[in-house]
């Protein structure tokens, strides 16, 4: 993607020959459409400019056309879906314009609020950052200072911005190496402190989630007069009571933002009702510290419900939902049925709704594997899907590193290939004896790779829960093959072992390194999945 000059895009005034000049400026190739609102508010705003422009005393080079260079366009950080109008970035990086276009006549809050979040993501790539936004319904321009305040301005100190020195030189392409998505997509759990002062935003499928699940609750309240706490049990649980109260689940697998949505939910609604967050593993110190910290929302692990399955069998409904207006279980596909089943029936009999969220490990079972028979599930995903009355499931907005998602999706079944998919951060080596995995393992170690296998010394399946790392390393032993059907099996507990396989490699935020040992031919098709073969 090239940066274009604002008044060559705009010589021509259909706003279809407007998308077909962009393309070829910018050599975008992904079918952007300028609708007619958006190409004639950026016509306004480019006149308005170059009248400032011209006025000038001193030109600069070949005129003021040459202020208008420099301009990303409809600019999407990729992952998270963050949109921004204009950008022009200094050649040096430290310093970046930011101009928002509107149409029509919006309020003041909105404006501020739209560019206060644009200076966070942008924060992250410069140092010095000038925030616009031009409406053209009442022909305003506004700024947003360092300070965070929003007041109108004049054209002409947009035009200063533009003719200052710093971005006479500027970044020409390649916008998008400047955006590490893993510095906007917080994990909560392993920076809480960002998480509690509030240096996070949600993308925009999880703003949408959020509003849904909110409405969803609220419609449990204005549809039989109950307080936010009302409830019961939920449809299609074993145990039964009259009425339904809501089971909301959120799908998708690790990195895509469920545990951060979870908690920023439960820190709205703890203003109304207290929220209980049940984690499916052990509480990691970022857990303790969140719940520390956040008022109105205890964040315990399973384990203290259920240590040892004691009370799964009893009668009477567990007293650990009582005293709260809301429940969330998180990670809740690594919870056993029976304790899921059990979950269920003893929130609903406090009448406490449930939003939970869960990994339906879909890529683990081949589709004519799927149950459809309508029999008992044989699983936490199978029973989620189908108690809840609510399912949201994320898509494509992911933290974990695109490239070793799309390798894990061939990785598990070899039909699955991406076409020119670079997996330059991926390495697949091979070790003939133990000595020689064994110095590959301490050799990666160095290099800040963590391992995770069943052996010991090394992060289990039970460990990396709600957890993610940089960099990656997974032992593929000669266990390991496809099947006739050319998806990837494993000879010893399969189950088990394709999952711990699954939950490393979907926790990968950066670099991965996957070690055959002892098995030529699964080495062979594996090498050639990385070399695109």
């Amino acid at each position: 993607m090239r940066a274009v000059n604002l008044h060559l895009l705009t010589r021509v005034h259909e706003h279809q020959m407007v998308s077909m000049l962009l393309e070829a400026l910018s050599g975008r190739e992904d079918g952007k459409e300028i609708s007619p609102h958006e190409a004639a508010t950026l016509w306004s705003l480019t006149d308005r400019i170059a009248a400032y422009l011209m006025e000038r005393d001193t030109l600069i080079g070949d005129g003021w056309v040459r202020l208008l260079d420099g301009f990303f366009f409809s600019y999407v950080i990729e992952h998270i879906g963050k949109e921004f109008d204009l950008l022009k970035v200094s050649a040096d990086g430290g310093c970046i314009l930011n101009i928002e276009l509107k149409s029509e006549k919006v309020g003041e809050e909105r404006i501020l609020r739209q560019l206060q979040q644009n200076r966070y993501y942008l924060s992250h790539v410069a140092h010095t950052i000038y925030s616009f936004t031009y409406v053209m319904e009442t022909d305003l321009l506004y700024v947003c200072d360092d300070a965070g305040e929003l007041r109108q301005c004049e054209f002409r100190e947009l035009a200063e911005v533009l003719a200052k020195d710093v971005f006479q030189d500027y970044l020409p392409e390649g916008i998008g190496n400047l955006f590490r998505t893993a510095e906007y997509l917080i994990s909560p759990i392993a920076d809480p402190e960002k998480f509690l002062k509030g240096k996070y935003f949600l993308t925009n499928q999880q703003a949408d989630f959020k509003r849904r699940i909110v409405s969803e609750l609220a419609k449990v309240v204005e549809s039989d007069g109950r307080n936010p706490v009302d409830g019961v049990n939920p449809a299609g649980s074993k145990n039964e009571v009259d009425s339904v109260s809501p089971v909301i689940s959120v799908s998708g697998i690790a990195g895509t933002g469920k545990t951060l949505l979870l908690l920023d939910i439960a820190k709205e609604l703890s203003e109304k009702q207290k929220v209980l967050f049940i984690h499916s593993g052990p509480l990691r110190k970022g857990h303790i510290e969140i719940s520390r910290n956040l008022e109105g929302v205890d964040i315990v692990s399973i384990e203290q419900f259920y240590p040892d399955g004691s009370s799964l069998n009893s009668s009477f409904p567990s007293d650990i939902f009582s005293g709260y207006g809301f429940a969330m279980v998180d990670e809740a596909d690594h919870l056993e049925v029976n304790v899921l089943d059990r979950l269920f029936a003893d929130a609903g009999a406090r009448q406490v709704p449930v939003i939970l969220s869960y990994d339906p490990h879909h890529l683990l079972l081949p589709e004519d594997e799927c149950r459809t028979d309508g029999s008992e599930p044989s699983d936490a995903a199978e029973l989620i899907g189908r108690v809840s009355t609510l399912s949201l499931a994320f898509t494509g907005n992911i933290r974990i590193n695109r490239p070793v998602y799309s390798f894990l999706r061939t990785l598990l079944y070899l039909r699955e290939r991406a076409a020119r998919a670079d997996y330059s951060c991926i390495d697949v080596l091979f070790a003939e004896t133990p000595e020689e995995q064994k110095l590959t393992e301490d050799y990666y170690r160095e290099k800040g790779y963590v391992l995770v296998s069943r052996s010991d010394g090394a992060e289990k399946e039970v460990d990396i829960i709600a957890r993610e790392y940089d960099r990656v390393m997974m032992i593929l032993d000669e266990s390991f093959y496809y099947d006739e059907t050319l998806h990837l099996r494993s000879r010893k507990e399969e189950e088990e072992a394709l999952r711990l396989l699954y939950e490393g490699l979907s926790r990968t935020r950066e670099n991965l390194c996957l070690l055959v040992t002892g098995n030529r031919e699964l080495f062979r098709r594996v090498l050639a999945i990385r070399l695109n073969r």
